[in-house]
């Protein structure tokens, strides 16, 4: 493996809007594989998340169709806080020449917040994917201005490109509200997650 796209998240659950991403950004930039990792318990999101080895199970069967897909447990497994340029550093050190961090436009603006965020993109490109509001024909150049008004030295240098994303109304957080209700999402995720979804009861309260 050489090119390889780094797709880092909670995925509760893992839906289409995630793999038409993962999609969009190998057949655009020819990646040879596109890494999902799961990432374990972050402190910003608690409420309403799923346990980590359970939302794996949903993401390991979402990917096992597509031989361009794998599922990862990189971040599950490592003990202490988990970042992402030490899952980059991992990965280069595993054989891949080349990673490309996809990451959703609403991210850019806390991109000095992360953990060694310069060293971060020294290491790998930046794929960033523009959320529905961001989508016009002068979309790729307001998101890289986003960047660098946010902070300017972080981003000299860095190599970063903006996926040709179509866009789609599905999110993680409609999932669980629907499921919630007793409603099908279906086709909001792929059928084996679905499956998987309804015979485990995931996102159903006790009481239901």
């Amino acid at each position: 493996m050489s090119e390889i796209g780094l797709f880092c998240g909670t995925f509760n659950p893992i839906h289409l809007g995630h793999m038409l991403i993962a999609e969009c950004a190998r057949d655009q930039f020819a990646l040879d594989k596109v890494l999902f990792v799961t990432s374990p318990h972050p402190p910003h999101r608690q409420v309403g998340l799923l346990a980590g080895e359970d939302r794996h199970k949903l993401v390991e069967a979402a990917v096992a169709s597509n031989p361009y897909f794998e599922a990862s447990r990189l971040e599950l497994e490592r003990t202490g806080p988990s970042y992402t340029v030490d899952t980059v550093k991992q990965i280069i050190a595993g054989g891949a020449t080349k990673v490309n961090l996809i990451i959703g436009g609403d991210n850019v603006p806390f991109l000095k917040d992360w953990h060694n965020s310069k060293e971060l993109l020294s290491l790998c490109r930046l794929l960033v994917v523009p959320r529905l509001r961001y989508l016009s024909d002068d979309h790729n150049e307001s998101v890289i201005q986003t960047i660098a008004q946010s902070d300017p030295d972080q981003v000299e240098g860095a190599d970063i490109r903006i996926v040709d994303f179509p866009g789609i109304a599905i999110s993680a957080s409609n999932i669980r509200k629907r499921i919630g209700l007793g409603k099908t999402v279906l086709y909001m995720v792929p059928p084996e997650v679905n499956s998987l979804i309804q015979s485990h009861r995931f996102y159903k309260s006790k009481e239901d």
